[in-house]
């Protein structure tokens, strides 16, 4: 078992427990304890947990699971579309940009079509597939091996290429503006995602860029999954809904990040529209309840 998967396992026992003990984790996880204790001292290093003698309570932080694609393609749809619209905004005439993977990248990419002379590299196959028919763009496919991370259901996984040579490739480009996703974000671990692969890949895209916009609703801020993308300084700029509490906000523009808030534009007849839906990450129960409510 690797190590990121190691996290993820007692990251997941540590929400169900809120304490673990590194007897019962070793026997679990098939490892010594002193690989246990490494783990412990990352997750602590991480805001997730606090050691104690024997084992770690859970801690600040959400140690975060992603959702699987076609749960999160159905939450949070007006406000992902509201920032995809605000980010196709920002790409101006004669530019080329990079598009990484997620079900917000989609929206932009949506945004997009219709418009003249603009060139997207990206290797997410959703955005490939939504930009297929639009002439006017030229649209550069990163290749590489389709990501393998799978679920619990066979088809789960988030559709686009990685590796080595998506990697290589992608170096090859220096684009103006780098438009990224992320399952999780803090002050302290930056950019963070559950799939190692898809991290070293968005690692790519966002040094090969002179600007990295960074899209994504209120509810990755505050999470970490186990794949350290890199740290906020990273970022320029991140465009969120107005769900984003004002203590996230602040933290962030402290730390010299551009804050754009857009609104969402809710159906009349939607109980949403009143107040933002805010979802426990990690929490099987809670994402199920808001898939319902969807």
């Amino acid at each position: 078992m690797i190590a990121a998967e190691r996290l993820r396992r007692i990251g997941d026992q540590l929400l169900q427990d809120q304490f673990v003990s590194i007897i019962a984790l070793s026997e679990m996880l098939a490892v010594s304890a002193m690989t246990i204790r490494r783990d412990l001292r990352r997750l602590e290093e991480m805001g997730i947990c606090e050691r104690t003698h024997g084992g770690a309570v859970a801690l600040g932080a959400t140690f975060v699971r992603d959702i699987p694609y076609r749960a999160r393609e159905a939450l949070f749809v007006e406000e992902k579309a509201a920032i995809g619209r605000r980010a196709a905004q920002m790409v101006e005439e004669g530019e080329t940009i990079a598009i990484d993977g997620g079900t917000t990248a989609v929206q932009m990419a949506a945004a997009l079509r219709g418009r003249q002379n603009i060139t997207v590299v990206t290797n997410s196959l959703h955005v490939l597939n939504q930009l297929a028919d639009s002439h006017g763009l030229t649209v550069i496919s990163t290749g590489g091996t389709l990501s393998t991370a799978m679920h619990e259901e066979p088809g789960q996984a988030d559709p686009c290429l990685v590796g080595p040579l998506a990697e290589a490739i992608m170096r090859r480009f220096r684009p103006a503006k780098a438009f990224m996703a992320t399952t999780g974000i803090t002050i302290g671990d930056g950019l963070s995602n559950e799939v190692l692969e898809q991290a070293t890949m968005k690692l790519a895209m966002i040094e090969s860029s002179a600007q990295v916009i960074l899209l994504t609703d209120h509810t990755k801020f505050g999470h970490v999954a186990p794949s350290i993308v890199g740290p906020v300084s990273l970022i320029h700029k991140i465009i969120v809904d107005n769900g984003l509490p004002i203590d996230q906000r602040r933290a962030f523009e402290k730390a010299g990040i551009e804050i754009a808030l857009v609104e969402p534009q809710f159906p009349v007849s939607s109980a949403h529209a009143t107040k933002p839906l805010s979802v426990p990450r990690g929490h099987r129960a809670a994402r199920e309840a808001a898939e319902g409510e969807r």
